[in-house]
Formats: C-alpha cells, structure tokens, sequence
C-alpha cells in the first residue's frame, strides 16, 4: 500500500502560527481553537466544492468521480439542520471491495494513524512546520505484510471516528478530517491539546459481529 501515507500531506493548515521576534517564548498551540476551527472549515469548503462539481458534471453518478465525502456524524439526528462541524470529511484513497459496513456493536481491526493539523514547532532553536502524529497502530513505514492491525470497538471512538467506521467497507483506505466538536473538544489529551482537528489515515482491514470469535491476527506476527 505505497499510498496509505502520502494522504497526510493533502492540505496545509488554514492558519499558522506567527513567527515570534523571540522564539525561546514561541507558542505553537497559540490561538489554537481559532486556528483549528479555521483549518477544518477550508477542508470542508474543499470537500463541498469537490461533491458540488461531481455532481453537477455527472449526475446521480458523482460517487465514482470523486474522492471526496462528508458525514454527519450518526450521533446527530438527521432529521435536524446541523452546521458543518456535526460533519466529518473524508478524502478517499482507496475503494474496498467488502460488504457491509461495521455497525455501532462492532469490532473492527484496522491500521491508523492520527495527526494533528500542520504547524510551526520550536526545533532546535528553529521554527519548522510539522503535522504531529499523536496516536498509531504502527512505527515506521507502512508494510501491511509486517504489521498488526489494531483491534478495537467501534463504539469506543470518539463521534467523527466511529462515523467513519460506520461508513467503511473492509479494503477502503481513507483520510478523515474529524472536527474539534466530533473529537474531543475542550478536553485534553495525554498527546492531544484541547481544541484539535483530528486527522487519521486509516484502513479498515477487518470487521466482526457481536459474539462472533475474533482470531488471533496471522500468530501476531
């Protein structure tokens, strides 16, 4: 799977830091709510334009023509008008062929990585942009005939993830925009300031049924 990384990088952050006379007392999560809530709203403007131009060119075809999809998260009644943050974006790398998608009861096995929008960091006396990664089922490079895939449940995620999950067939390979509101909000985390739009590569490899037997994965080579 040569792709599952190069998906990371697809956008900038909408706002950056500002570079500090002094950068012994540089901030880099300064501001950090606004600038967040910026950057997922020029995703979600890219992912709005991208569906809008596939529909408009190929009809009630669009889906086949574009890599790009929002969500509203399935704790939220579609009944209700909701804004754009009651939404994930996804920006699809590859289709998979399985059937059905996991349910809210599920187990699921897959391979992550979850970063934090791109910003400038003090490194050794430098500021340099970096997108931080704050969780992963894996170290190094990708190489899906080495590594594990995660096992977990699909009610145990935060709202934006669990709604990508329920939306994925074994095989597909996405990257998931998942707004403040859809992850943790005001709550920090051990790697996660409060506030963060989380951005997770992820492939579901497998999905399993209540009470159905979860094997062990190839002797957890």
């Amino acid at each position: 799977m040569k792709r599952f990384l190069r998906g990371a990088a697809i956008l900038c952050a909408a706002t950056m830091g500002a570079c500090s006379d002094n950068v012994e007392s540089y901030d880099a999560y300064a501001n950090w709510e606004e600038r967040n809530a910026a950057y997922y709203l020029v995703v979600a403007d890219s992912a709005r334009n991208a569906i809008a131009a596939a529909k408009h060119q190929y009809g009630d075809d669009w889906e086949a023509h574009c890599d790009w999809r929002m969500f509203q998260s399935l704790t939220k009644s579609p009944e209700m008008q909701g804004s754009i943050t009651d939404s994930i974006c996804v920006h699809i790398f590859d289709r998979g062929t399985g059937d059905g998608c996991p349910a809210w009861s599920d187990t699921v096995r897959v391979h992550y990585r979850g970063y934090l929008m791109a910003a400038n960091y003090l490194v050794n006396g430098e500021l340099k942009e970096q997108r931080k990664v704050f969780s992963q089922s894996y170290i190094g490079d990708f190489d899906e005939e080495r590594i594990v895939p995660a096992l977990m449940g699909v009610s145990s995620t935060v709202p934006g993830f669990s709604t990508a999950l329920q939306y994925m067939h074994e095989g597909d390979n996405w990257l998931v925009y998942i707004p403040q509101e859809l992850g943790y909000g005001s709550q920090t985390q051990t790697t996660i300031p409060a506030y963060s739009t989380l951005i997770f590569q992820v492939k579901l490899v497998k999905c399993y049924k209540p009470g159905e037997e979860i094997p062990t994965w190839k002797g957890l080579r």
